[in-house]
């Protein structure tokens, strides 16, 4: 028989119901589903390059930047900056260690602080310096303070190179040649962990110092002056004096100060006390030698002695009938000898002028010369305007005339106005420097040199770099025969006979000018002044001396004047003792001042 062939389909259907033996058909649309999902691949594809293109390629260098900032740190190595000296090499501002965190001075105890508690952020303290001045009080105003620099300084040119939290010369030499003391920064660059501790140094670049700055200050005349002044100001009931000396015949300062005073050591502390220093009902941080503005009274004479011989119409033989008073229509002028004990003086030369400041002589004067004359000549001493002191502050002071009174009185210069001028009241203003200034032309023969406190600018090697020198801004005004006789004048007022009675019994030849000048104080109280230099025949110091509403300038400032001087000329200076403390001198001796 025969077999029966099996197909498959015989048990297919059997086993698997069904089942179709060739593969199924695909779907019709199939391919645009497989298009459609590829499609989307690709568009993720090209959406994860084009993030990874962004961050690696366009913003690469800032993540590269973040990244490396949380591991590398820049720490600011700050210069060390340059000391200051007197003439001698006596230090008036040094360097102490100090810290910053974030841009902010923290104190020692601080630092070691975050050190013991092993503190994340002692990776950012920085080691800094801030300034120390042993004699804070005495050189306050010379000196001046360092503090931090401001956001308005920030924006200035000068300062493109700071950032916040650097700390600059804010007043005095500090400010006046931060170019030279600040130095430059150096840096380091380092690794840091995850916690934001110390790895190790990638690179170092070392600070420069700043260069060292020698002042023409006498540190011990600044001491001495400044110890005289101080009793004097409190004897006198005081509040306020300034005392400025120099080399007449080079310009170079001696002494400068002010008083009060403030310790600038407090700019300088974290924890200083500057709300006090800045609040000082006072104004202790104000320069008075350079920045206060009082009228000169007598000392002002020796600008109308000059008008009165350069006009050619007075010599130094005219005389002067003092009369006493003398009366502009209802309006009385009298000479102070006349108004205190009613006595006249006759007959007055220019030198007895000077000798008596004798009030009837100027007035005549001014009559004279006109304020035309005075005006003039104060512009040609540099009053009304600024000697350009390497000091920050200074201010020009007042010589008025008819355009400036019609100008705030909205009155004409009257003949009286001119008559006041002359002996240094009314509206004429000057600075203790201004007076040391004229005073200074004189003692150098008719030349006025530029007030200079920087001596020369030596390398923290100890190289000299600079040195500064002379710079005449007056000379040649009138001749040297005419400036004898006001030196004459001058050189009577400390002898018997003159205004500066306490100069009686000197040691030493002087020359000097008394000056009491009213204020409009409701108590009646007036400003005194001195005036001097010596030795008469080779001046080496012009000293001004101003206590403010201090009362007669023979009684109240000479004496000042007198021990700076008898310090600064003696040989033995160690073992000098001043006599400041003197009995104060009777009526009659008193009779011979102003």
């Amino acid at each position: 028989m025969k077999k029966k062939r099996f197909e498959i389909s015989d048990w297919t259907d059997f086993l698997l119901p069904n089942f179709q033996g060739s593969a199924p058909k695909k779907p019709k649309n199939s391919l645009w589903t497989l298009t459609f999902f590829l499609s989307i691949c690709l568009i993720l594809f090209f959406a994860v390059f084009l993030r990874l293109f962004h961050l690696q390629i366009i913003q690469g260098q800032t993540n590269r930047e973040l990244a490396d900032g949380n591991r590398i740190k820049v720490k600011i190595a700050h210069a060390t900056r340059g000391v200051i000296f007197d003439r001698n090499g006596k230090i008036l501002a040094a360097n102490s260690p100090a810290f910053r965190l974030k841009g902010k001075l923290i104190t020692r105890e601080e630092a070691l602080e975050l050190e013991v508690k092993n503190d994340p952020r002692i990776a950012e303290l920085e080691v800094d310096n801030v300034r120390n001045y042993p004699l804070s009080v005495e050189f306050a105003h010379v000196i001046g303070y360092v503090g931090q620099i401001s956001e308005e300084q920030l924006k200035i040119e000068q300062f493109k190179n700071y950032k916040a939290g650097d700390r600059i010369g804010q007043a005095g030499v500090e400010a006046q040649y931060e170019e030279v003391l600040k130095g430059v920064d150096g840096g380091e660059i380092i690794e840091v962990d995850a916690e934001g501790r110390k790895l190790r140094t990638l690179r170092k670049n070392s600070p420069i110092p700043g260069q060292n700055l020698y002042l023409t200050i006498d540190a011990p005349l600044q001491h001495q002056a400044y110890l005289m002044l101080k009793d004097a100001v409190v004897k006198s009931g005081s509040c306020c004096g300034a005392l400025v000396a120099e080399d007449p015949a080079s310009g170079q300062i001696l002494a400068l100060l002010s008083i009060p005073s403030f310790d600038n050591n407090q700019f300088s502390d974290p924890k200083g006390n500057v709300e006090a220093v800045l609040n000082d009902p006072h104004s202790a941080v104000l320069n008075r030698a350079i920045g206060g503005t009082y009228p000169p009274g007598s000392t002002y004479k020796i600008i109308s002695s000059l008008a009165a011989l350069g006009s050619g119409k007075i010599t130094p033989q005219t005389q002067i009938e003092d009369t006493g008073e003398i009366f502009l229509g209802p309006f009385r002028f009298t000479n102070w000898y006349f108004t205190q004990y009613g006595r006249k003086e006759g007959p007055v030369n220019l030198v007895k002028a000077l000798q008596r400041s004798n009030d009837i002589y100027f007035y005549r004067v001014g009559e004279i010369v006109s304020e035309k004359g005075l005006i003039e000549w104060s512009r040609k001493l540099k009053l009304g305007g600024k000697l350009n002191i390497d000091l920050p502050g200074e201010v020009s002071g007042l010589v008025p005339d008819n355009e400036w009174k019609k100008k705030n009185f909205e009155e004409v210069w009257f003949p009286g106005d001119t008559l006041h001028m002359a002996i240094g009241q009314g509206y004429v203003l000057t600075t203790p420097l201004q007076v040391l200034g004229i005073t200074s032309f004189i003692a150098a023969d008719g030349k006025l040199y530029q007030p200079q406190l920087a001596l020369k600018v030596v390398s923290d090697k100890g190289k000299e770099i600079r040195g500064f020198e002379p710079k005449v801004l007056a000379g040649d005004l009138i001749s040297p025969s005419q400036i004898r006789f006001i030196q004459q004048g001058l050189e009577e007022v400390p002898k018997a006979g003159g205004t500066a009675w306490p100069f009686f019994s000197f040691p030493f030849e002087t020359a000097g000018k008394t000056g009491t000048a009213e204020y409009g104080d409701p108590k009646d109280r007036t400003h005194a002044w001195y005036t001097a230099y010596a030795p008469v025949n080779d001046p080496r110091i012009a000293l001004t001396v101003l206590i403010e509403g201090g009362g007669e300038g023979s009684s109240v400032a000479s004496p000042v004047a007198k021990e700076v001087l008898r310090w600064f000329l003696s040989e033995n200076k160690k073992n000098l003792v001043k006599d400041i403390n003197a009995p104060v001198a009777t009526d009659s001796a008193r009779t011979l001042g102003e």
